[in-house]
């Protein structure tokens, strides 16, 4: 059975299927063959996001826990949603904490009312979302009020840390190409996550850019990685694949 026996405007909806008959001018063969390969094309990506958005995110946990001074299993998260917190988070940053607790407890507190079972530092931050992580090392909100200016007060004196490989320019006064980098890998990692396209995106820019933020966490993440690549053999099979399907038309 080949791609283009599947109804895919049924099982996927027929506006998510429009990129792909789009992207393929109209050609219903080659689009269902485009979407197919999407699919192996976010798989391959998914080992190493996945070891990367976890490490950047315990990277980060960790140096906020030496900040205030307490451990991963005691959390960060207790302060920053105290009321008198030395860890000032906006509104939305906190309400991904808040969502991280909710579900703890609609998993482990469902049936006693009230909290029985009190969350570890572990338990809230394996359940946040790794927009948190990100916005963290943005700007936050300094026009708004000075205890929101992230740079400052978080990124300066401790978040930087967190990527030790990094090389170039002052990290704690220049840490735009950080990220940029995080930013990228947030948006390939959100698309692949929402079965979204990326055939379109510069594969060979994302791979690195993986790769880069892994070396800048640990050098070992980095070099596992990169022998480990299983994104270039999915580019180089479809790669062939079309100069296959281009010399038949040639030859036709």
């Amino acid at each position: 059975m080949e791609p283009e026996d599947l109804p895919l405007e049924s099982l996927i909806s027929i506006a998510r299927y429009a990129k792909y008959r789009a992207a393929a001018r109209g050609d219903h063969a080659k689009a269902s063959r485009l979407y197919i390969w999407n699919t192996h094309l976010s798989a391959a990506y998914w080992p190493a996001i996945a070891m990367v958005e976890v490490a950047i995110r315990n990277a980060l946990n960790a140096q906020l826990c030496m900040k205030i001074g307490c451990t991963p299993q005691t959390g960060w998260h207790v302060d920053a949603l105290s009321d008198r917190p030395r860890i000032h988070l906006l509104d939305r940053e906190l309400d991904k904490l808040k969502k991280s607790l909710l579900s703890f407890d609609r998993k482990h507190n469902h049936d006693s009312g009230q909290r029985q079972i009190e969350p570890t530092g572990d338990d809230v931050i394996g359940g946040t979302s790794l927009g948190l992580w990100v916005a963290l090392c943005g700007e936050g909100a300094p026009k708004l009020d000075p205890c929101y200016n992230y740079h400052r007060n978080l990124w300066r004196p401790t978040l930087h840390k967190a990527f030790p490989g990094y090389e170039g320019a002052r990290i704690q006064d220049k840490p735009g190409p950080i990220r940029d980098a995080l930013r990228e890998f947030e948006r390939l990692r959100n698309r692949i996550a929402h079965h979204e396209p990326i055939y379109m995106f510069k594969h060979n820019y994302q791979v690195e850019n993986i790769f880069r933020l892994a070396g800048w966490l640990d050098n070992s993440l980095a070099r596992f990685l990169r022998k480990n690549d299983q994104v270039t053999p999915v580019l180089n099979d479809y790669a062939r694949a079309v100069a296959k399907e281009e010399e038949a038309v040639a030859r036709s």
